[in-house]
């Protein structure tokens, strides 16, 4: 069969769906087969039974009333292809339908306990019969005869042995019944794997564009549905991917183009005298400054994607972390009269990675001061509960538009990209801070109104996870 297939000791699903269903079905049907044997012998028993109770009841009464009996005797005898005996207080037989042993005694510990009223009502099988004694009460509730019937089990046997043939047939018709509806069943239930495998041999050839068709159960929809969200995301990575490249690209020739520019500049210009010598070297060394930046960033952010496991974590001031951050930042300020106040409202210690949150706090804190306007204020705060430490970073900066704000974070995202260029930006600085704190657990939220000032406010839990 195709879907009974092993390969590297796997076996396939539908191989699996088949004999899962084919075993449980046999089991049932064998198990259905016992009981109903059971119950059917049981019935049949107590059927025979029953009426060996209502025959002998006819005997009873008429031993009661001192008629001749031996007909009776007989006939029940030949009904139930057996023997029937009656004997009386003394244990002595008195009817034998076989004509045999009469006035013979017959004891036995069965024949005594009815006898005594010890059993009322004894049925036992014994070699291939039914032992049925009846006990006959006189007025006073004495018992003064036992009738002993002996019932043949070979019309039983013979109409078990039909019964266990039939129900063999039946047996293995609807095993064969159960194979088919089996295998029908797998194929169907793996229907539509298979046409999801299709659909993935056509994506792995670079399709991202084209999502599978939800069809077919409810599971598979599921599935199909989570694996379309899977292919979105990764073609938007793709996607991402290729802009950074691009980007990347972009970025870094834009420094080495205008060096040379500048140095053709001065190639070609035969009468250039020292002064301007030095402005346009002045001018290279900048732009080679700017692509040293644009590069240490790319190798920071590379090394964070790389070794995001890697956290080399303790216990840090986060108050004496600011101020060192500040002290820093402080004379950038000054040269353009923004004044810059801290509020610490509680000392805060935490576990965390002091060079990268130094790195992510600073760009945040810079970025306030670059993109302020003169004689304007940053205002940096820090505050903690019981679980996270905040940390709130507010400028009278320039803002922020409503269409920029959910790509600041992107990487190479400019708002204004010449005055980002003007002030030494990279794009990077956002995205390597989001990536920190995402490190740390944290989150980042962004509060800005364009031409009014901007907001950051960071939470990182005190315990590192």
């Amino acid at each position: 069969m195709k879907g009974f297939s092993v390969k590297k000791d796997k076996i396939s699903l539908k191989a699996f769906i088949t004999v899962a269903i084919i075993l449980t079905v046999s089991v049932l049907l064998w198990f259905f087969t016992i009981t109903s044997r059971y119950v059917q012998l049981s019935q049949y028993k107590k059927q025979i039974i029953d009426d060996a109770d209502r025959n002998t009841d006819i005997i009873a009464e008429v031993l009661k009333a001192d008629e001749e009996t031996d007909s009776y005797v007989r006939m029940l005898s030949e009904v139930y292809d057996g023997r029937v005996l009656v004997i009386d207080s003394d244990y002595r037989i008195i009817k034998d339908s076989k004509g045999r042993n009469l006035d013979a005694f017959i004891v036995s510990e069965k024949i005594i306990n009815a006898m005594t009223g010890i059993d009322t009502h004894y049925v036992y099988e014994e070699d291939g019969y039914f032992r049925f004694i009846k006990q006959v009460r006189s007025s006073s509730g004495e018992v003064e005869n036992l009738i002993i019937v002996h019932i043949s089990n070979k019309n039983m046997n013979e109409i078990m042995d039909d019964m266990d043939e039939i129900q063999r047939i039946i047996f293995f018709v609807l095993v064969i019944i159960c194979i088919v509806f089996a295998v029908l069943i797998s194929r169907i239930s793996v229907r539509d794997i298979r046409y999801i495998n299709n659909q993935i041999d056509i994506l792995q050839n670079g399709n991202l564009d084209k999502p599978i068709e939800e069809k077919g159960f409810k599971e598979y929809r599921n599935l199909i549905e989570n694996y379309n969200e899977t292919i979105e995301t990764l073609a938007k990575i793709d996607t991402s991917r290729q802009e950074f490249v691009s980007n990347v690209s972009h970025e870094l020739k834009t420094p080495i183009t205008s060096m040379k520019v500048l140095a053709d500049s001065l190639v070609q210009n035969e009468n250039a005298d020292l002064n301007m010598y030095k402005e346009f070297m002045s001018d290279i060394v900048d732009e080679i400054d700017r692509e040293s930046k644009i590069i240490n960033d790319l190798l920071t952010l590379v090394k964070m994607d790389k070794d995001s496991s890697q956290m080399n974590i303790s216990e840090v001031s986060v108050n004496d972390l600011l101020d060192v951050i500040l002290k820093r930042v402080t004379p950038i300020a000054e040269q353009r009269n923004i004044e810059i106040t801290y509020e610490s409202f509680r000392d805060v210690e935490a576990e965390v990675d002091e060079v990268k949150l130094s790195l992510a706090l600073s760009n945040i804190i810079e970025n306030a001061v670059k993109y302020n306007i003169d004689n304007g204020w940053v205002k940096v705060s820090l505050n903690a509960d019981h679980k996270f430490f905040y940390v709130k970073v507010a400028d009278s900066g320039v803002g922020i538009p409503d269409d920029s704000k959910a790509h600041v974070f992107e990487r190479f995202y400019r708002v204004d990209k010449a005055r980002s260029r003007d002030t030494g930006g990279t794009g990077l600085g956002l995205a390597i801070t989001k990536n920190v704190i995402g490190m740390h657990s944290g989150t980042i939220k962004l509060y800005s109104e364009s031409g009014v000032g901007t907001t950051f406010t960071i939470k990182i839990p005190l315990k590192h996870a």
